[in-house]
């Protein structure tokens, strides 16, 4: 059995941390060589370790338990079996999370560096989304740019996205009629009123771009192959158009999440 260690400074409270943690689908989806990953109970990851010319692929069954300090993921695959354990130390002005990760399986003799990548990664991803959950205030003058952002030019939404924050990068499977689910399962984890949202499908053919503030819809752009629809919302008609828009959006999607930082 390979066993690999990595440790990182969290400035964020431990509850930013653990609410990370207590949602495995969308922490598991994060780490890097995570090809695929469906169900909840167990969450079930397809997993691809890269070595030279070799790539040792399988998919795995994660059970999700805690004990004390230490929060688990133990994946049991077709050829092999991955855990992660982590293990968190709150101090005074930030968290301390150290990230075991043990495998047992096909090429497990020549994944010493997979392995460091992989488990590095899960602790650079932990830190990266527990610190971008942390609550913003939004000015006035911030308010006031959201609403002159208009889709249909690019130099808009360029100086709105310089003056943001990413709090969210992941792959999302996006059933019929969920957007909205997963639209707000993302602004309630972002702690911001306003959210700017984009997604990409892997070949790059479908996308879509979202700003709304709080309940409220502001603009919408559709990508659909050589086909782009750019909606702002104005009115009951513009509302209902939004939402007949966006609940077209399904499959996978690397979605992508912003909120304002101030000082605009």
């Amino acid at each position: 059995m390979k066993r690999k260690e990595a440790s990182v400074e969290i400035k964020s409270g431990m509850d930013s941390v653990e609410a990370i943690l207590h949602d495995p689908v969308q922490f598991i989806t994060n780490w890097p060589y995570v090809v695929k990953v469906r169900g909840r109970n167990p969450v079930v990851a397809e997993i691809m370790l890269p070595r030279f010319v070799f790539k040792f692929r399988d998919t795995y069954e994660f059970e999700f338990h805690e004990d004390y300090n230490s929060h688990i993921y133990e994946g049991r695959g077709k050829r092999g079996n991955l855990t992660v354990v982590i293990t968190l130390k709150e101090w005074r002005k930030y968290v301390s999370a150290n990230v075991e990760l043990s495998y047992s399986g096909r090429g497990e003799f020549f994944l010493g560096k997979t392995l460091e990548i992989l488990v590095e990664g899960i602790a650079r991803n932990l830190k990266e989304l527990a610190e971008a959950s942390k609550p913003i205030e939004v000015g006035k003058k911030t308010e006031k740019a959201i609403l002159e952002v208009d889709f249909s030019d690019p130099m808009s939404v360029a100086n709105f996205l310089a003056k943001a924050k990413m709090v969210h990068s992941g792959l999302h499977v996006i059933p019929e009629g969920g957007f909205f689910n997963v639209l707000n399962e993302i602004l309630e984890k972002a702690g911001s009123e306003v959210l700017y949202l984009s997604g990409i499908t892997s070949d790059g053919t479908s996308g879509f771009k979202v700003l709304v503030r709080g309940s409220q819809v502001l603009a919408v752009e559709l990508r659909d192959g050589s086909e782009v629809k750019t909606l702002k919302v104005e009115g009951e008609d513009g509302v209902r158009e939004a939402v007949e828009l966006l609940s077209k959006v399904s499959g996978a999607y690397m979605v992508n999440a912003w909120v304002p930082a101030g000082g605009v």
